[in-house]
């Protein structure tokens, strides 16, 4: 859309070189450099039309600019116009057409400043005043009216990618404030924990070694369940089982405008052991966070069935990107999961299909791989 866009634009170069004669090559080769730099201040409006954010300093700022060229061509382009035409006010049309494509203020200053300077050149140059000014503002409306779908259709679609992207930075800083606030709450009182038993056994030393060996012993037992557990906590298996996950994976997937459908039983749910669930959240988890950072999904389905002898976890997506397989099949994310499961006697299976877009993390686990509640 933005290449059509700016093809429409081209004719803001490509009729007044084709309708003027410049006397001189030296003076042909200024007029197409003149026509350049108007060219290229026409791009910074329009790349301000299009952007998602606008900036109302950069809009005015840019349409100065183009006004400034267009009226700095206005001489030599009425002065070296072939008879009976108007390059200029072809000229002026498109800038016009530009402006109003940031606001409709900018359209309208645009329109009073090159419909004056049209008007004067058909004085000054002796030619058609009315045909000149229509032809300015008719051009204008037209070109305007061509390309005000095209660039509300790609501020929409800009904004669309800036909402994922933050969506995803927003879920990644979840996911980061989670393991910062579940490794507080391992490490905290561990650590005050740790650190008065330590000044308990250099103080018990010298008086009663025995007891200070005890302590130590203590210590050594303290330190490898604080890194039991903040490992647990990295993983995410502190926190959220598979019920809460499932309710938090809709919300951020809705959140981020995709369509998102759960399947799960109510009384499915609560027979599955324990562990088993905390490994599930993990996975809805982390597939999750694969759609938002590296879809362009538009429906997800999550579905948790109980059919003998397996339990299963089915997510599917159907906005995977050709860059996104590289990236996901080389992260190490899924993999670690993969191994996890493997380690805990489940099996995770990814299915990638090209021809239909379709992304799949399934995890099968049999009701007899020994899992404990």
């Amino acid at each position: 859309m933005l290449g059509v866009l700016m093809a429409c634009f081209a004719w803001a170069l490509i009729i007044p070189m084709s309708l003027t004669t410049p006397p001189s090559m030296l003076l042909a080769a200024v007029f197409v450099t003149g026509l350049a730099i108007f060219g290229a201040a026409m791009m910074l409006v329009l790349w301000v039309a299009v952007s998602p954010s606008l900036a109302l300093g950069a809009a005015w700022w840019r349409t100065a600019l183009l006004l400034t060229v267009s009226l700095a061509l206005w001489a030599p382009t009425y002065g070296w116009a072939e008879r009976g035409e108007q390059p200029w006010a072809w000229l002026a049309g498109f800038a016009i057409a530009a402006c109003a494509l940031i606001t409709w203020q900018t359209g309208i200053v645009a329109a009073v400043v090159l419909g004056t300077a049209a008007s004067i050149g058909g004085i000054v140059f002796d030619t058609a005043i009315a045909a000149s000014v229509l032809t300015a503002l008719g051009c204008a409306l037209v070109v305007m009216a061509m390309c005000q779908a095209f660039v509300w259709l790609l501020r929409l679609l800009w904004a669309a990618q800036a909402g994922r992207a933050a969506q995803a930075e927003l879920a990644v800083a979840e996911e980061r404030l989670r393991v910062s606030r579940d490794l507080h709450d391992v490490l905290g009182h561990r650590l005050g924990i740790i650190a008065l038993k330590a000044e308990l056994a250099a103080d018990l030393t010298r008086r009663d070694p025995a007891q200070a060996a005890k302590e130590s012993e203590g210590i050594r037992k303290l330190a490898n369940d604080t890194l039991v557990e903040v490992r647990r906590a990295i993983h995410g298996e502190t926190t959220a089982d598979l019920a809460t996950q499932l309710q938090a994976a809709d919300l951020v997937l809705r959140s981020a405008g995709i369509e998102a459908s759960i399947d799960a039983d109510r009384e499915v749910l609560p027979r599955i052991p324990q562990a088993l669930s905390r490994l599930l959240a993990a996975v809805v988890r982390e597939a999750v966070t694969n759609v938002l950072r590296h879809s362009d999904a538009r429906h997800v389905s999550i579905t948790i069935a109980d059919t003998e002898p397996f339990i299963s976890l089915i997510v599917v997506n159907d906005g995977v990107r050709e860059a996104a397989r590289s990236e996901v099949s080389g992260g190490t994310g899924l993999a670690t999961l993969s191994a996890r499961c493997t380690a805990m006697g489940a099996h995770l299976i990814v299915d990638r299909q090209a021809d239909k877009n379709r992304f799949e993390v399934k995890v099968e686990c049999r009701h007899d791989s020994g899992w404990s509640r």
